[in-house]
């Protein structure tokens, strides 16, 4: 699986709480997990949101996910979970759902194949000649999705779709 992620790490969780973001939600992310690492227990995503209402949304949604937790960075026990998370502890890989800097000229080139196939079978855009379709990538609910756009139209579906066409 494709992982477009940024780990998250303690330089990035010292400027979030700079800019008073406190709330955070972890959830199970299967795109960390490194196939080869016999050692790895566990991938998580952290999910940071300045909004606590959008952040329960995200939290309450992923109700089947038992590693799932809702911190406030308020909260000084939450605070010291979120800086060990940060500190990438020893079996578990822990990414932020912040997008590796040049991410989207990788899914481009990696996705190329796919997202013409996609396209091609789900849409009923002028596909002929040179054109050039840039997906891209954001986080909804810690789900991974893809947004392409092409002639003013927009199409949105979950990555994963795209990955496997």
């Amino acid at each position: 699986m494709f992982n477009p992620c940024y780990p998250f790490t303690s330089e990035l969780l010292d400027a979030m709480l700079q800019k008073e973001v406190v709330h955070y939600v972890r959830s199970t992310f299967p795109r960390g997990a490194v196939k080869d690492d016999k050692d790895l227990k566990n991938s998580f995503l952290i999910s940071h949101y300045h909004d606590p209402a959008e952040a329960e949304r995200h939290y309450n949604a992923i109700r089947h996910d038992a590693n799932r937790f809702h911190y406030d960075a308020r909260i000084p026990e939450h605070l010291e979970k979120l800086k060990a998370a940060a500190g990438q502890p020893e079996g578990y890989k822990i990414y932020s759902r912040i997008m590796t800097p040049g991410i989207e000229k990788k899914v481009t080139v990696l996705f190329k194949e796919n997202t013409k196939r996609y396209l091609y079978k789900n849409t009923d855009w002028d596909l002929k000649g040179r054109i050039t379709i840039t997906p891209f990538l954001y986080f909804q609910l810690g789900e991974l999705f893809v947004r392409i756009s092409h002639g003013g139209d927009e199409i949105k579906m979950k990555f994963e779709d795209l990955e496997n066409v």
